[in-house]
């Protein structure tokens, strides 16, 4: 083992470090030299993240008879449902439940938890909630398609790190970290499905993010015991009667929900922390804002068991907290159409239309949230100084219709600028601040995935009968 000094002094000379070739610049910056990345395998196609965007992607893909390799930095599938403990999914149905909108893996999925009793519907025209699931079958239930799919290799707990291109627009591999250390991933077509654009941007593509003021609030959750006996002794408890300044966890904002885990009684899931002008492509505002969240996790523990006493035992507790942050919002692509309000909002259709939405317009900002719906309709909830919600109820739309009862997404908002062989699926679609209030839910992201894994598929096809390239105003 070396000394700080002999670490320093070996580096400055050119020594090596994690296997490469390593020299000190004048200004302090370390230049690598020499490196030689082994491929770890060649497919039709590599899906960069393994949310349950990147898992429909991956399995429509290898449906359609395409090698597939796909590659999540967590050690399980699932994105923001299981690694951030959230286990909503909305409704497939149009708003006014005459029309179901959306199926394929989605429904695939929701089906197969729901026969195990690992999942449960609510109402069709259900504003918030179509669907609770639990996650950790959730987490089992993805394992279980990837290998169905018999042409799929996964590559868990591996980060995407760079991407080669042999020219402009045209990815030739994707180069990944993981156990084995550095190894390239060599495809005809690419999809990202990292949420935050990663491959995108690792590729020289264009990408754009809102202000910090203006990103979408994130939210850390966790799952508690003891809130159905606090209930049960001291009938007036409620978590929201502990948000807020004066609700003793002495936070900012109001706005939470709660839900019992499906097949785990006695445990309640909780969202409510709130990591405001945090942006999670940049590493330090994903770990401060990890930090954040968990200390209000422990404000809102802490009220509770201070303002609802409990014998030992019976006392709020977590169980266990998110390894990852529910992220609403960070990097979006430059695409070849960007989705405006008024396409979602008044129903508006694409000739390339890839996925139908019916979950209202949902702005997480500040201390507040606005919700947006296709009938006119406009709530905002607001905090007051002294901690207390305060609801204005009212219209956006005051007009005599007709109404939309679902919106759409077009192929086009998912390609970027530029591409030949790259498609890009989740929430760093090409929108405005308003639209993506409705598109960035799970349901809609899920389309997304299928929709490039198509597309993917059909590139394939094309380029093995030189047919190439397919152009973004196609239909799949």
């Amino acid at each position: 083992m070396t000394n700080r000094r002999q670490f320093i002094a070996a580096v400055t000379a050119g020594g090596t470090l994690a296997g490469l070739r390593v020299r000190a610049t004048e200004d302090g910056r370390l230049v690598t030299q020499g490196e030689t990345i082994p491929i770890a395998g060649t497919y039709d196609l590599v899906v960069a993240g393994g949310s349950t965007t990147g898992v429909a992607a991956a399995v429509t893909a290898a449906r359609a008879g395409l090698s597939v390799a796909i590659v999540e930095y967590n050690a399980f599938f699932g994105g923001t449902a299981t690694a951030g403990l959230v286990p909503v999914w909305h409704s497939l149905y149009s708003t006014d439940g005459a029309r179901q909108i959306i199926g394929g893996i989605t429904e695939e999925i929701e089906q197969k938890l729901l026969a195990r009793g690992e999942a449960r519907l609510l109402g069709k025209t259900d504003k918030s909630v179509g669907c609770y699931l639990n996650v950790a079958a959730l987490e089992i239930a993805l394992d279980e398609l990837v290998r169905e799919a018999k042409t799929i290799d996964s590559y868990l707990k591996a980060q995407v790190v760079d991407a080669v291109l042999d020219r402009p627009g045209h990815l030739t591999h994707v180069v990944i970290e993981n156990r084995d250390g550095r190894r390239a991933l060599a495809a005809k077509q690419f999809i990202d499905a990292t949420g935050d654009a990663i491959l995108a941007a690792r590729a020289g593509f264009k990408t754009w993010t809102q202000p910090r003021s203006d990103l979408q609030a994130h939210t850390l959750c966790a799952i508690l015991s003891g809130a159905d006996a606090i209930k049960k002794a001291h009938p007036s408890f409620s978590f929201e009667k502990l948000m807020g300044p004066s609700g003793g966890a002495g936070l900012k904002h109001v706005f939470q929900w709660s839900a019992p885990v499906i097949g785990a009684p006695g445990l309640t899931f909780l969202a409510a922390t709130r990591i405001s002008a945090c942006d999670p492509s940049v590493a330090r505002d994903l770990t401060e804002g990890l930090f954040k969240g968990r200390a209000q996790l422990k404000q809102i523990v802490d009220a509770a068991n201070r303002k609802f006493p409990m014998p030992e035992g019976k006392r709020l507790a977590l169980v266990t907290v998110a390894p990852d942050m529910g992220l609403r919002e960070s990097r979006h692509i430059v695409a070849q159409y960007r989705v405006t309000s008024k396409d979602v909002l008044f129903g508006r259709h694409f000739d390339d239309c890839i996925a139908k939405g019916s979950y209202r317009v949902d702005i997480h900002e500040g201390s507040g949230i606005t919700f947006r719906y296709l009938n006119g309709d406009e709530h905002v909830m607001e905090t007051t100084p002294e901690g207390k919600i305060q609801w204005r109820r009212g219209k956006w739309r005051t007009d005599a219709g007709p109404y939309p009862t679902w919106y759409e997404i077009p192929l086009r908002a998912l390609l970027p600028v530029g591409t030949e062989n790259l498609y890009c699926a989740g929430r760093m679609v090409d929108c405005e601040r308003e639209a993506y209030g409705a598109l960035r839910v799970m349901v809609n992201c899920n389309q997304m995935g299928e929709a490039a894994g198509r597309a993917a598929a059909r590139a394939v096809k094309e380029w093995r009968r030189n047919k190439w390239p397919i152009t973004s105003s196609e239909k799949i």
